[in-house]
């Protein structure tokens, strides 16, 4: 995957090579970000064709340059009709505590200077609420986010033969919180974009062997059939923003999963609130195994490009900031099935990738 090159605040500082964040980290600078980092490939589209998924999916495919690419989204085909596809969802809320420092970084307590914890800000937004979204002009529909974006994705078909496709994140079942003692050689505590702000890394490393793991061994209610949010409050994965990926030795087991953190939006809009979540949900839609090769020379990831198209939407009082998403057509050098045959869902690159 593509980084992104970008101006941003200082916001996570250098020292990290003194300790074992080293191995897992890029640090979070000045320029070169990119959102996420997922992990080798586990499947191929062949296999999972052949086996199956635990998620409703569904497989499709493109020609570039004489090369066939296959693809697996979640969902179902939206040539085929208007299918309603609800993913159950768990949200884990994480709650740590840095050795180094004593901070507390709590997902489930009152964010700073707020009156609501970052779960309830992710219940209540356009994640799982629907909003009015469109494109350009085009109505494509009053919806969840992610939902808009992938009906917007594949226009030509539901604003056709399929008006009611949908594929929508069910209402949220909130695990019991995890709580963490992070040692000072998993996770290191630094200044954040706000004066008396802080923000937290934790080792990759720290995050795959003491809490994906054991988090789903832990609740075995969470069925390959679902969608799992790993919710932080200022907390990032090693270098990264957040990231998407699976738990599991096969298709049909294999868990989807995001890690993410809900961030205080910076005055630059540079990350906000759910733009990392938006994100991740969105790749998820559209590379839930993470696995779907493009000519682009990455995987089929639509928030990478995009990484700092942050656009405003307004709902329950509140003004959220999802990011701007990557069409199957910027991938694919052919945008005939999206709306208005853009690249991205709000027009803001004018030419595919490469």
């Amino acid at each position: 995957m593509k980084f992104q090159k970008r101006i941003l605040p200082v916001l996570l500082v250098v020292g990290l090579a003194s300790i074992a964040l080293a191995q897992d980290t890029r640090v979070l600078g000045e320029r070169n970000i990119r959102r996420d980092a997922p992990r080798p490939r586990r499947f191929s589209v062949d296999d999972i064709q052949a086996a199956g998924t635990g998620l409703p999916t569904w497989t499709g495919s493109f020609t570039h340059g004489g090369t066939t690419y296959k693809y697996v989204m979640v969902g179902t085909d939206p040539a085929k009709g208007s299918i309603n596809t609800v993913v159950p969802v768990y949200i884990i809320p994480l709650k740590f505590t840095f050795v180094d420092s004593g901070t507390v970084f709590d997902a489930t307590a009152n964010m700073i200077g707020l009156t609501q914890s970052a779960v309830q800000a992710v219940e209540a937004s356009p994640i799982f609420q629907d909003a009015p979204f469109k494109a350009g002009t085009v109505n494509v529909g009053n919806t969840q986010y992610i939902d808009a974006f992938q009906r917007a994705n594949f226009w030509a078909s539901v604003g056709t033969v399929s008006p009611n496709y949908h594929v929508v994140l069910g209402q949220p079942v909130v695990l019991p919180t995890q709580v963490y003692k992070v040692p000072a050689a998993s996770g290191q505590t630094i200044p954040g974009p706000f004066p008396n702000v802080k923000r937290g890394i934790l080792a990759q490393n720290y995050i795959d062997s003491k809490i994906t793991a054991p988090v789903f061994k832990k609740f075995p209610q969470i069925t390959p059939g679902a969608f799992t949010i790993f919710l932080t409050y200022n907390v990032f994965p090693g270098g990264n923003y957040g990231y998407h990926d699976i738990f599991g030795s096969s298709p049909l087991t294999a868990k989807t999963y995001t890690y993410v953190s809900y961030l205080e939006p910076y005055k630059q809009l540079i990350d906000a609130d759910i733009s990392t979540l938006a994100h991740e949900v969105g790749e998820w839609m559209d590379d839930a195994y993470v696995n779907n090769n493009t000519p682009c020379g990455t995987l089929l990831e639509v928030g990478d490009p995009l990484n700092t198209a942050i656009f405003p939407v307004k709902l329950g009082g509140q003004t959220w900031h999802p990011q701007d998403l990557a069409m199957l057509g910027y991938f694919s050098f052919n945008a005939t099935q999206s709306v208005n045959k853009w690249l991205t869902f709000r027009n803001t690159i004018k030419k595919s990738c490469g």
